[in-house]
């Protein structure tokens, strides 16, 4: 039992997450979109230009080079947005640990891996069943999962694939259930109305890879579950770690198939 951790045994008994919101709910709604907008129209737009414009040779090879140049920026651009939310977190002398839930959890190994390894599975299982009763196709892709396929020889695949598990979870989770959590827990919304919300955002953030609607409707369950592991274990680090395992298993998932 020592080596599931205190944090996890006390997790599954009651919620761990105390939202510490010392700004009001305005300032953190403008700190949400800063970070939001900050990540998907500038950082990973400029980025994606600067990537596509050094190696293109002409206009054809520049918007060719776009799509390869938007995945390469996944990960510089996630790392600069948590950068920001670091920043913009420890204003007025905040511990940005606090406020975004970034204290480290007392779990052992196993607590730890019971959580990671455990999180896809369940994730798979009920997508599966949802399959199953609504009778979609869970092999249809969006632009984000073709774009990956097709760069699966690129030479920088490795930086591609840090993106989606490194960048992307952090920077995301950062934005969706860092600060932004912690505010709208505090109002009349509570944990389980903030947790709706910031998932119903997340999942429609990701419509702009044109993937099937049922997609955004999964990755909307998918959000609330990242929620619930947020109040039950109290640590953002929780989430972080289940979001890029998840990717990470998508990305292999992708990777393979696509070899010759």
């Amino acid at each position: 039992m020592a080596m599931l951790g205190p944090d996890f045994r006390a997790g599954l008994r009651h919620p761990l997450y105390r939202p510490y919101g010392p700004i009001n709910l305005s300032p953190a709604i403008g700190i949400f979109a800063v970070l939001l907008i900050a990540n998907q129209v500038i950082f990973q737009p400029l980025f994606a230009a600067g990537i596509a414009a050094f190696g293109a040779g002409d206009a054809d090879d520049f918007f060719a080079g776009l799509e390869r140049g938007t995945l390469l920026s996944i990960l510089p651009a996630g790392l600069l947005t948590a950068y920001f939310a670091w920043i913009l977190a420890r204003q007025r002398g905040i511990s940005p640990k606090e406020v975004l839930a970034l204290h480290y959890p007392a779990m052992g190994i196993v607590g730890w891996g019971a959580i990671i390894l455990g999180f896809p599975v369940v994730m798979f299982i009920v997508f599966a069943v949802l399959a199953l009763v609504f009778r979609f196709d869970l092999s249809s892709t969006g632009l984000v999962e073709q774009t990956v396929m097709q760069s699966s020889n690129d030479p920088l695949y490795f930086l591609i694939a840090g993106g989606l598990i490194i960048g992307a979870p952090i920077a995301e989770e950062l934005t969706f259930r860092g600060q932004i959590f912690a505010a709208l827990s505090q109002t009349r919304l509570g944990v389980f109305g903030t947790s709706v919300i910031t998932s119903a955002m997340w999942a429609a953030m990701h419509g702009f890879a044109q993937p099937p609607l049922y997609v955004i409707i999964l990755l909307f369950l998918m959000g609330m579950a990242l929620c619930w592991l947020l109040v039950r274990f109290g640590s953002l680090w929780v989430t972080i770690a289940c979001h890029a395992t998840w990717n990470a298993v998508q990305t292999i998932l992708l990777y393979f198939p696509a070899q010759p």
